[in-house]
């Protein structure tokens, strides 16, 4: 069985875990990367699964485009990442990109694993 993960909900997942825990609206790529791979690994250990990020530069740039009333591109220090605009709530992302994964995503996402690498 294939798993194919978009950058919006990786995004979403992302920015969820960290506006709850530690109050910030924004997520680097690098942060993103190390998340999505550890979420890969998770969901790829049952030997069944093959999961794959459907991340690329072209992907960044349409979701920054489709949801801007939602996301706003940003640098921080040389690095670049992506923003929750102001007045955007995590129930808001859960709704919009969460509800459709299936529960084995979700606590792949939840995980521990992943979570350390966002520093939550």
């Amino acid at each position: 069985m294939y798993i194919y993960i978009e950058i919006e909900e990786l995004v979403a997942n992302a920015l969820i875990e960290l506006v709850e825990k530690k109050g910030r609206r924004e997520v680097l790529f690098k942060e993103l990367d190390e998340y999505g791979a550890r979420v890969v690994d998770i969901l790829s250990s049952d030997g069944e699964t093959k999961a794959v990020l459907v991340v690329s530069r072209e992907s960044q740039i349409a979701m920054l485009e489709d949801y801007t009333d939602m996301f706003e591109p940003f640098e921080k220090e040389g690095a670049k990442g992506i923003r929750l605009k102001d007045g955007i709530l995590t129930m808001q992302l859960w709704m919009r990109f969460c509800t459709s994964l299936s529960m084995k995503v979700i606590d792949a996402f939840r995980s521990a694993s992943p979570k350390e690498a966002l520093g939550v």
